[in-house]
């Protein structure tokens, strides 16, 4: 069985507005917000299975429709809906779901994270003047791989999704974009860096590795372009191809998931917790 990791970010719509009236900072809002969605009447359809909201055990099941061509007795074809199920889990402490990866449903770990993303952003979190922002967590490394792939670059893009309100976050470059995101209100910082030759240089340095680390994490996106060649066109490889995937033996259906526990959903989001968590 196979997951994708997405880290969840909460940030004030208002920033200005969200501190003059003190509101409340807990990350189970977004819980709130996750298990409001299953009311949704479109063409996502979500299930909360498990739900402690002392311990912060969530579990449960998303999809997307499909349609798929039946035969009826008198072998004629016509549609139906289908929503294949999913598997879900959320670790509050890290602030992560984990996304059964199933091409058929989510063609990638960008589509799961955004259609999370587009559910979880309901009238729950508006209420409270805030959003969520979900990205995929990364591969470690694989920045200076690709930079390092290309003889030419002319573009780096860096975007950087500012701190998480209701979490640890790093603080090399959380100091940082939280002063960016109180005197602007912004949600992204994304610096870019140019050399129209093809030249551009960069090294391994203390707050571009803070940087790309942060990216690493869940909370941004880089992206790339250049060639390896000098006749060859330039090309462009973006972090949403170097996301990371967790590998787990064995599965679990939607039928299982019904009878777990919370203290037993609890025990598979501990053990592989050591394998997206960015502390220690």
């Amino acid at each position: 069985m196979e997951f994708n990791v997405l880290q969840v970010s909460l940030l004030p719509i208002d920033g200005d507005l969200f501190e003059k009236e003190h509101r409340s900072k807990d990350i189970k809002l977004f819980e709130d917000a996750i298990d409001r969605a299953k009311e949704r009447d479109d063409d996502y359809s979500i299930k909360v299975v498990i739900k402690d909201p002392d311990s912060g055990c969530m579990s449960g099941v998303i999809s997307r429709k499909t349609e798929i061509s039946l035969h009826d007795r008198n072998f004629e074809l016509h549609q139906a809906e289908d929503f294949p199920p999913v598997i879900w889990f959320w670790d509050r402490e890290e602030q992560v779901i984990l996304v059964e990866n199933r091409r058929q449903v989510f063609s990638s770990a960008n589509v799961a994270a955004k259609t999370f993303e587009k559910i979880a952003n309901n009238i729950t979190l508006a209420e409270s003047f805030l959003r969520a922002h979900i990205k995929p967590k990364l591969i470690e490394s694989q920045f200076w791989e690709t930079f390092e792939s290309f003889e030419y670059v002319n573009e780096v893009r860096l975007s950087l999704i500012s701190p998480n309100l209701f979490g640890n976050t790093k603080k090399e470059i959380g100091d940082f974009l939280h002063e960016v995101a109180g005197e602007t209100n912004a949600s992204e910082f994304s610096p870019v860096f140019k050399n129209p030759d093809g030249n551009l240089h960069l090294k391994p340095s203390k707050w571009l590795n803070a940087m790309i680390d942060w990216i690493k994490d869940g909370a941004g996106e880089w992206s790339i372009r250049g060639k390896k060649k000098l006749k060859d066109k330039y090309k462009t490889i973006t972090s949403k191809q170097k996301v990371k995937l967790l590998v787990v033996e064995g599965s679990i259906s939607e039928i299982e998931l019904e009878n777990y526990r919370p203290d037993e959903v609890a025990e598979i989001v501990e053990m592989l917790r050591p394998r997206y968590t960015y502390k220690g």
